[in-house]
Protein backbone atom coordinates (compact mmCIF):
# COMPACT_ATOMS: atom_id res chain seq x y z
CA UNK A 1 0.00 0.00 0.00
CA UNK A 2 1.34 3.43 -1.00
CA UNK A 3 0.93 6.36 1.34
CA UNK A 4 -0.64 9.38 -0.36
CA UNK A 5 -0.87 12.97 0.86
CA UNK A 6 -3.54 15.02 -0.90
CA UNK A 7 -2.57 18.58 -0.08
CA UNK A 8 -4.25 21.92 -0.79
CA UNK A 9 -2.13 25.03 -1.04
CA UNK A 10 -3.14 28.61 -0.17
CA UNK A 11 -5.05 28.10 3.11
CA UNK A 12 -5.35 31.63 4.47
CA UNK A 13 -5.45 33.33 1.07
CA UNK A 14 -9.11 34.34 1.47
CA UNK A 15 -12.31 33.11 3.15
CA UNK A 16 -13.52 31.55 -0.11
CA UNK A 17 -10.34 29.53 -0.48
CA UNK A 18 -10.48 28.56 3.20
CA UNK A 19 -14.05 27.25 2.99
CA UNK A 20 -13.26 25.31 -0.18
CA UNK A 21 -10.35 23.56 1.54
CA UNK A 22 -12.41 22.69 4.61
CA UNK A 23 -15.24 21.28 2.48
CA UNK A 24 -12.74 19.26 0.43
CA UNK A 25 -11.51 17.69 3.65
CA UNK A 26 -14.79 17.18 5.48
CA UNK A 27 -16.74 16.00 2.43
CA UNK A 28 -13.92 14.56 0.35
CA UNK A 29 -10.46 13.01 0.34
CA UNK A 30 -8.27 16.03 1.09
CA UNK A 31 -5.93 15.19 3.98
CA UNK A 32 -3.61 18.17 4.23
CA UNK A 33 -3.23 21.87 3.55
CA UNK A 34 -0.61 24.57 3.95
CA UNK A 35 -1.28 27.90 5.61
CA UNK A 36 -0.12 31.31 4.35
CA UNK A 37 0.81 33.34 7.42
CA UNK A 38 1.08 36.60 5.49
CA UNK A 39 -2.30 36.73 3.77
CA UNK A 40 -5.57 38.46 4.80
CA UNK A 41 -7.44 35.20 5.37
CA UNK A 42 -4.95 33.93 7.95
CA UNK A 43 -7.01 34.50 11.11
CA UNK A 44 -10.09 33.01 9.46
CA UNK A 45 -8.08 29.94 8.45
CA UNK A 46 -6.69 29.57 11.96
CA UNK A 47 -10.21 29.54 13.43
CA UNK A 48 -11.32 26.92 10.91
CA UNK A 49 -8.24 24.80 11.59
CA UNK A 50 -8.92 24.70 15.33
CA UNK A 51 -12.44 23.45 14.55
CA UNK A 52 -11.07 20.80 12.14
CA UNK A 53 -8.38 18.84 14.01
CA UNK A 54 -8.32 15.98 11.47
CA UNK A 55 -6.88 18.24 8.75
CA UNK A 56 -3.08 18.35 8.59
CA UNK A 57 -1.80 21.94 8.55
CA UNK A 58 1.60 22.83 7.13
CA UNK A 59 3.16 26.22 6.37
CA UNK A 60 2.95 27.64 2.85
CA UNK A 61 5.97 29.94 2.86
CA UNK A 62 5.59 33.02 0.69
CA UNK A 63 8.04 35.35 -1.00
CA UNK A 64 6.11 36.17 -4.21
CA UNK A 65 2.62 36.99 -2.88
CA UNK A 66 1.34 39.46 -0.31
CA UNK A 67 3.31 41.40 2.31
CA UNK A 68 6.00 40.19 4.73
CA UNK A 69 5.29 39.40 8.37
CA UNK A 70 8.59 41.05 9.35
CA UNK A 71 10.21 44.42 8.75
CA UNK A 72 13.78 44.85 7.53
CA UNK A 73 13.44 42.52 4.53
CA UNK A 74 13.56 45.27 1.91
CA UNK A 75 15.62 43.23 -0.55
CA UNK A 76 12.64 40.88 -0.98
CA UNK A 77 10.16 43.66 -1.70
CA UNK A 78 8.90 45.93 -4.42
CA UNK A 79 8.70 49.67 -3.76
CA UNK A 80 5.05 49.30 -2.68
CA UNK A 81 6.04 47.05 0.22
CA UNK A 82 4.70 43.87 -1.40
CA UNK A 83 6.86 40.88 -2.19
CA UNK A 84 8.51 40.80 -5.60
CA UNK A 85 6.66 38.87 -8.27
CA UNK A 86 7.36 35.33 -9.40
CA UNK A 87 8.53 36.75 -12.73
CA UNK A 88 11.17 38.83 -10.92
CA UNK A 89 12.36 35.77 -9.00
CA UNK A 90 12.58 33.71 -12.18
CA UNK A 91 14.58 36.46 -13.86
CA UNK A 92 17.22 36.50 -11.10
CA UNK A 93 16.86 33.37 -8.93
CA UNK A 94 20.40 33.64 -7.54
CA UNK A 95 20.04 37.26 -6.42
CA UNK A 96 17.81 36.55 -3.41
CA UNK A 97 19.06 37.88 -0.07
CA UNK A 98 19.11 34.51 1.69
CA UNK A 99 19.58 36.00 5.16
CA UNK A 100 16.44 38.10 4.76
CA UNK A 101 14.57 35.16 3.26
CA UNK A 102 15.54 32.97 6.20
CA UNK A 103 14.35 35.59 8.69
CA UNK A 104 11.04 36.13 6.87
CA UNK A 105 10.26 32.46 6.38
CA UNK A 106 11.21 31.72 9.99
CA UNK A 107 8.84 34.52 11.02
CA UNK A 108 6.03 32.98 8.97
CA UNK A 109 6.57 29.58 10.60
CA UNK A 110 6.62 31.14 14.05
CA UNK A 111 3.41 33.06 13.36
CA UNK A 112 1.65 29.80 12.53
CA UNK A 113 2.98 28.15 15.68
CA UNK A 114 2.01 31.13 17.82
CA UNK A 115 -1.55 30.76 16.52
CA UNK A 116 -1.70 27.39 18.27
CA UNK A 117 -1.06 25.22 15.22
CA UNK A 118 1.51 22.43 15.22
CA UNK A 119 2.69 22.34 11.57
CA UNK A 120 2.96 19.03 9.75
CA UNK A 121 5.40 20.18 7.06
CA UNK A 122 6.80 23.07 5.03
CA UNK A 123 6.28 24.01 1.40
CA UNK A 124 6.24 27.25 -0.55
CA UNK A 125 3.94 29.37 -2.66
CA UNK A 126 4.85 29.11 -6.36
CA UNK A 127 7.37 26.37 -5.38
CA UNK A 128 9.87 29.12 -4.60
CA UNK A 129 12.01 26.85 -2.41
CA UNK A 130 13.05 25.14 -5.65
CA UNK A 131 14.58 28.31 -7.14
CA UNK A 132 18.24 29.28 -6.88
CA UNK A 133 19.67 28.61 -3.43
CA UNK A 134 16.33 28.89 -1.67
CA UNK A 135 16.36 25.15 -0.98
CA UNK A 136 19.27 25.77 1.41
CA UNK A 137 17.12 28.16 3.41
CA UNK A 138 14.26 25.68 3.44
CA UNK A 139 16.52 22.84 4.55
CA UNK A 140 17.92 24.90 7.42
CA UNK A 141 14.41 25.83 8.55
CA UNK A 142 13.14 22.26 8.23
CA UNK A 143 16.02 21.06 10.39
CA UNK A 144 15.58 23.82 12.95
CA UNK A 145 11.84 23.30 13.32
CA UNK A 146 11.95 19.51 12.97
CA UNK A 147 9.57 19.46 10.00
CA UNK A 148 9.57 17.62 6.67
CA UNK A 149 9.44 19.66 3.47
CA UNK A 150 7.80 19.23 0.09
CA UNK A 151 9.79 17.51 -2.59
CA UNK A 152 9.19 19.20 -5.95
CA UNK A 153 11.20 19.95 -9.07
CA UNK A 154 14.32 18.05 -7.94
CA UNK A 155 14.46 19.77 -4.52
CA UNK A 156 15.25 16.43 -2.88
CA UNK A 157 18.41 16.11 -4.97
CA UNK A 158 19.61 19.52 -3.72
CA UNK A 159 19.34 18.68 -0.03
CA UNK A 160 22.25 17.64 2.16
CA UNK A 161 19.75 15.46 4.02
CA UNK A 162 17.25 14.05 1.48
CA UNK A 163 15.29 12.39 4.27
CA UNK A 164 13.87 15.84 5.08
CA UNK A 165 11.74 15.44 1.93
CA UNK A 166 10.08 12.06 2.58
CA UNK A 167 7.58 12.17 -0.30
CA UNK A 168 9.40 10.51 -3.20
CA UNK A 169 6.97 11.64 -5.91
CA UNK A 170 5.27 14.96 -6.62
CA UNK A 171 2.07 14.95 -8.69
CA UNK A 172 0.65 18.24 -9.78
CA UNK A 173 -2.96 17.65 -10.79
CA UNK A 174 -4.14 21.24 -11.13
CA UNK A 175 -1.96 21.96 -14.17
CA UNK A 176 -3.80 19.50 -16.43
CA UNK A 177 -6.04 21.14 -19.08
CA UNK A 178 -9.09 19.10 -18.09
CA UNK A 179 -8.78 20.54 -14.59
CA UNK A 180 -8.23 24.14 -15.64
CA UNK A 181 -10.83 24.25 -18.42
CA UNK A 182 -14.18 24.87 -16.74
CA UNK A 183 -16.09 25.50 -19.96
CA UNK A 184 -17.47 21.96 -19.62
CA UNK A 185 -19.38 20.62 -16.60
CA UNK A 186 -17.57 18.27 -14.24
CA UNK A 187 -19.43 15.18 -15.44
CA UNK A 188 -18.10 15.78 -18.99
CA UNK A 189 -14.46 15.73 -17.87
CA UNK A 190 -14.71 13.35 -14.92
CA UNK A 191 -13.51 10.33 -16.90
CA UNK A 192 -10.49 12.28 -18.18
CA UNK A 193 -9.56 13.32 -14.64
CA UNK A 194 -9.89 9.78 -13.34
CA UNK A 195 -7.66 8.53 -16.17
CA UNK A 196 -5.01 11.07 -15.16
CA UNK A 197 -5.19 9.92 -11.54
CA UNK A 198 -4.84 6.28 -12.53
CA UNK A 199 -1.86 7.06 -14.74
CA UNK A 200 -0.02 9.83 -12.89
CA UNK A 201 -1.55 10.04 -9.42
CA UNK A 202 -2.67 13.07 -7.47
CA UNK A 203 -1.05 14.66 -4.45
CA UNK A 204 -2.15 18.26 -4.16
CA UNK A 205 -3.96 21.17 -5.72
CA UNK A 206 -5.74 24.43 -5.05
CA UNK A 207 -9.41 23.91 -4.14
CA UNK A 208 -11.38 27.01 -3.24
CA UNK A 209 -14.55 29.00 -3.75
CA UNK A 210 -14.28 32.25 -5.68
CA UNK A 211 -14.64 35.41 -3.63
CA UNK A 212 -13.67 38.97 -4.51
CA UNK A 213 -10.19 38.72 -3.02
CA UNK A 214 -9.37 35.59 -4.99
CA UNK A 215 -10.91 36.91 -8.21
CA UNK A 216 -8.92 40.14 -8.06
CA UNK A 217 -5.70 38.72 -6.64
CA UNK A 218 -5.10 35.49 -8.54
CA UNK A 219 -5.25 34.39 -12.16
CA UNK A 220 -6.19 30.90 -10.94
CA UNK A 221 -9.71 31.22 -9.55
CA UNK A 222 -12.74 29.53 -11.15
CA UNK A 223 -10.87 26.28 -11.80
CA UNK A 224 -10.44 25.88 -8.05
CA UNK A 225 -14.12 24.99 -7.82
CA UNK A 226 -13.50 22.11 -10.24
CA UNK A 227 -11.02 20.70 -7.74
CA UNK A 228 -13.65 20.76 -5.01
CA UNK A 229 -16.00 18.80 -7.25
CA UNK A 230 -13.33 16.19 -7.87
CA UNK A 231 -12.08 15.91 -4.30
CA UNK A 232 -15.64 15.55 -2.96
CA UNK A 233 -16.73 12.97 -5.54
CA UNK A 234 -17.38 9.65 -3.69
CA UNK A 235 -16.15 7.82 -6.77
CA UNK A 236 -12.68 9.29 -6.26
CA UNK A 237 -12.49 7.86 -2.76
CA UNK A 238 -13.39 4.46 -4.13
CA UNK A 239 -10.86 4.76 -6.95
CA UNK A 240 -8.06 5.56 -4.50
CA UNK A 241 -8.95 2.43 -2.54
CA UNK A 242 -8.78 0.36 -5.73
CA UNK A 243 -5.37 1.88 -6.51
CA UNK A 244 -4.26 0.81 -3.02
CA UNK A 245 -3.50 4.27 -1.67
CA UNK A 246 -3.46 4.97 2.05
CA UNK A 247 -4.47 8.58 2.64
CA UNK A 248 -2.33 10.37 5.21
CA UNK A 249 -0.63 13.64 6.19
CA UNK A 250 3.06 14.57 5.89
CA UNK A 251 3.73 13.77 9.54
CA UNK A 252 2.62 10.19 8.86
CA UNK A 253 5.10 9.50 6.06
Amino acid sequence: MTKLVINADDFGYSPGVNYGIIDSHQQGVLTSTTLMANMPGFEHAVALSHATPTLGIGVHLSMTCGSPVLGNVEDLLQKNGQFKSLAELKAAPDDVNLDQLYAEWDGQINKVKEAGIRPTHLDSHHYTHSYGNNSQVMETLATRHGLPLRNCFEVREKLKDPSLAPALAFWNLFNYPSMKDVSLPYERVKDQLFEIIQKDGVSFGHPGYVDARLWLGSSFHIARTREIELLCDPALKELLKVLNYQLCCYNEL
